[in-house]
């Protein structure tokens, strides 16, 4: 079970989002499964580990990025929280990381995406502006789990 990926969609509301989990491990095609819901994203998100799976990943935004160059990718899980800028350095088709617990900060994040509002309101991200220069905001305080 993608539960990562769960977690972090299941606070958003889902009277204004449709999140889609394509769990490439299960999908014979997740490139076709993907490319075929990137018209209507307002961005994609990845979950993240540290290691070889890291290559799925990578390989997966670098595809979407190439379909649609605007639609901001997002990493989260524990790669990205422990190294949150190392990511954005090492790959361009990444635009924001998330750190720490996600499901907060992934909703704030969905939202401010949606308005055109600023990255720097939202705790426990970095992301790259249009200079090339990261920004890394501040941590978001820990949520109780049974929040």
């Amino acid at each position: 079970m993608p539960l990562a990926l769960l977690a972090i969609g299941s606070p958003l509301d889902s009277g204004k989002y449709e999140v889609i989990i394509v769990d490439g491990r299960i999908d014979d095609n997740p490139s076709k499964t993907i490319e075929s819901h990137l018209n209507e994203a307002l961005c994609f998100g990845v979950t993240s580990l540290t290691g070889s799976p890291i290559n799925d990943a990578i390989q997966i935004s670098r595809f979407v990025k190439k379909l649609r160059p605007e639609l901001p990718v997002v990493w989260g899980g524990w790669h990205t929280s422990l190294f949150p800028e190392d990511t954005l350095r090492d790959e361009a088709s990444i635009d924001i990381t998330v750190q720490g617990q996600g499901e907060k900060t992934f909703q704030e994040l969905v939202e401010v995406i949606e308005n055109n509002g600023d990255l720097a309101s939202v705790d426990g991200i970095c992301y790259r502006i249009e200079s090339g220069k990261i920004v890394k905001n501040k941590p978001r305080t820990i949520t109780a789990m049974d929040e």
